[in-house]
């Protein structure tokens, strides 16, 4: 299928050159995952399909042994770039594991990916929480802290309460948490964590991860919509406001 979105997008001609280039490959099936409406609209706009696969491209040769944890890398297509997550053994590029590395090309290397780069970031954490209706709350109360010079850093992984999560605090809790920073330092895909792993916030207090069934909780929160990509992160939707420990 890659083959395919290529050839639709009129880039077989740039790929064919001499390059060298870096190309973070999705299998078919990677493809196949894609939401129907997702590879419909793929389709049907040239524009975004060029872009999406530019995004997956890199100007010269990258081999494995070239990548390091939350480097970021520019892509072909201009002004985005990919993340790169090493979790041990594994390597993520924007969440999508490299289940095949290093394989040589005449005209560069190409890296097979489990999951296509998509969405791709193009807002940061904070921008991304502006524009999210369920989230104003939270952006509510990272204003009230001000905490928007901090988070506007990075990278992070933010484990962001939705408006329901905020619902369930007592009367006046709120007002007791705006100094609690819910953020871990570095990016942390779901993939990436391990059952019982504990890890420091930016507030110096530990969270810890259990990994149940299918499911991901980050101490008594779960995780409820995992691995939106940010261009300063990632961030989680949790269902239940974390508290500090007094």
């Amino acid at each position: 299928m890659l083959v395919k979105f290529v050839q639709d997008a009129d880039l077989t001609g740039a790929l064919s050159g001499e390059g060298p280039f870096t190309v973070f490959a999705p299998t078919d099936k990677a493809f196949n995952a894609l939401p129907k409406d997702v590879i419909e609209t793929l389709m049907s706009d040239k524009a975004l399909l060029k872009s999406v696969l530019e995004y997956h491209v890199l100007n010269g040769e990258t081999l494995s042994s070239d990548l390091s944890n939350d480097l970021t890398v520019d892509t072909l297509d201009e002004g985005r770039k990919i993340r790169i997550n090493i979790y041990g053994n594994k390597v993520f590029a924007t969440g999508s594991q490299v289940i095949l590395a290093d394989q040589k090309a005449t005209n560069g290397v190409i890296h097979v990916l489990d999951k296509v780069m998509y969405p791709i970031p193009t807002m940061s954490i904070l921008e991304t929480a502006a524009s999210t209706p369920s989230l104003s709350t939270l952006v509510y109360a990272v204003t009230m802290a001000k905490l928007q010079e901090t988070l506007a850093g990075g990278p992070f992984t933010i484990f962001a309460p939705n408006n329901p999560a905020f619902d369930k605090l007592p009367p006046g809790k709120l007002s007791d948490l705006l100094s609690n920073e819910t953020a871990l330092t570095g990016t942390f895909y779901s993939r990436g964590l391990e059952n019982n792993e504990k890890v420091p916030t930016v507030e110096k207090k530990d969270v810890t991860v259990k990994l149940e069934g299918g499911d991901v909780m980050i101490n008594d929160a779960k995780v409820i919509s995992a691995d939106l990509s940010e261009t300063n992160g990632v961030v989680h939707v949790i269902d239940t406001v974390l508290v500090p420990p007094e």
